[in-house]
């Protein structure tokens, strides 16, 4: 077998696709094996399956989350004495998602289809298909979970009422928006219910319009929109975190950005970021306490993805760790991929992952 692709039925490009396996299993054909994955839990055995029958390429069917749970699952899989041995396999990443700043970063063109048939085609042809080697991020910490949980990461904060303890946190990732402005916009997009660029530009539209309301007294103005006297409150509010970059621990635990990537990342044509972070063997960080006013100036700089200017570090590091400072956990979110009650997390340079360069090829629409 030369392709194992596993398609995410939850993922909002496939919700409606009843028959996604069908269509992409009849792409592949007999080079390759297409598996639908409902929940994390269904990844391992169908990874496990894939290396025994010694699949080349894992293409993952989805947005940046499903590539991330798939590299995620993987790493794990790897580790399993019967596969110590093998090594992790060209990882392709497909668009159609909510961002898809993988398969940007490294020029992947055309939706699952496309790209799959441009796979078998080269495979078929016997051509010699381009590989892109990028660095990952290895992410490592504790999370406080419920006894007989699994796979928190749909729970949101604060949701934790059984007894609980602490378990070793450990996953791959490209970017984290770890808390702070970042994380608070990947909120906002989750409840806006849209990943596009229009929701992107409405939610900074939103904040910079509320600004001047919402941390002034005008907010207890009677009969103020909500919009207008909540909006940058939320966005604004700091998350309480020790952190430390590389040797050097930040003097304030007030942050209102905490921000890391392996990959520079472009969302939806709108804002740009971590640009060093595409440098071999360094991560790109953004944390500080950066003043509302100062992030509002700064929007500018993060269009045109420059350096970011204020009370806060924007340049490259080898280690970022975060402790959380106060009572509430830490909710970080990898890949699009919200973690809720983290204690503390470590992100550095992670394995090199290699991705398939191919030139997706349109596919007639049954």
């Amino acid at each position: 077998m030369e392709i194992g692709v596993i398609t995410n039925p939850n993922s909002r490009k496939n919700q409606r696709k009843h028959d996604r396996t069908r269509v992409l299993q009849s792409i592949v054909g007999d080079l390759g094996k297409v598996v639908q994955t409902p929940s994390p839990d269904a990844i391992k055995p169908v990874l496990r399956e894939f290396l025994r029958r010694r699949a080349r390429f894992w293409v993952s069917d989805g947005g940046d989350g499903a590539l991330h749970w798939m590299l995620r699952m993987g790493m794990e899989v790897l580790e399993e004495d019967e596969f110590r041995h093998h090594s992790l396999p060209l990882a392709m990443p497909t668009n159609g998602g909510s961002i898809d700043f993988v398969a940007h970063n490294v020029g992947l063109r055309g939706d699952a289809e496309s790209l799959l048939s441009g796979l078998r085609r080269a495979l078929e042809s016997g051509q010699s298909i381009e590989e892109v080697e990028v660095d990952s991020m290895l992410c490592e910490g504790i999370e406080v979970t419920e006894e007989g949980d699994d796979f928190r990461s749909s729970r949101p904060r604060g949701a934790l009422r059984g007894k609980t303890t602490e378990i070793p946190f450990r996953t791959l990732g490209f970017a984290a928006a770890a808390g702070g402005i970042g994380q608070r916009f990947f909120e906002k997009m989750v409840e806006a219910g849209s990943h596009t660029s229009s929701t992107i530009v409405s939610i900074v539209a939103k904040t910079v319009a509320s600004y001047p309301v919402a941390m002034s007294p005008l907010s207890h103005v009677p009969g103020m929109p909500p919009v207008l006297r909540q909006f940058a409150r939320d966005m604004f509010r700091p998350t309480l975190a020790h952190v430390c970059l590389d040797d050097r621990m930040l003097p304030r635990v007030d942050c209102t950005g905490i921000h890391v990537a392996s990959m520079s990342i472009d969302l939806g044509g709108v804002m740009r970021f971590f640009g060093l972070a595409d440098e071999p063997g360094q991560l790109h960080a953004i944390v500080g306490s950066p003043t509302p006013l100062q992030i509002i100036r700064n929007i500018p700089r993060m269009y045109l993805g420059k350096q970011m200017k204020g009370d806060v570090y924007d340049g490259p590091c080898r280690q970022m760790t975060m402790k959380a400072a106060g009572e509430e956990l830490l909710a970080p979110v990898i890949d699009g991929e919200f973690y809720p009650n983290i204690r503390e997390l470590t992100f550095k340079v992670g394995p090199r992952v290699r991705i398939p360069k191919v030139v997706g090829r349109k596919v007639a629409r049954a």
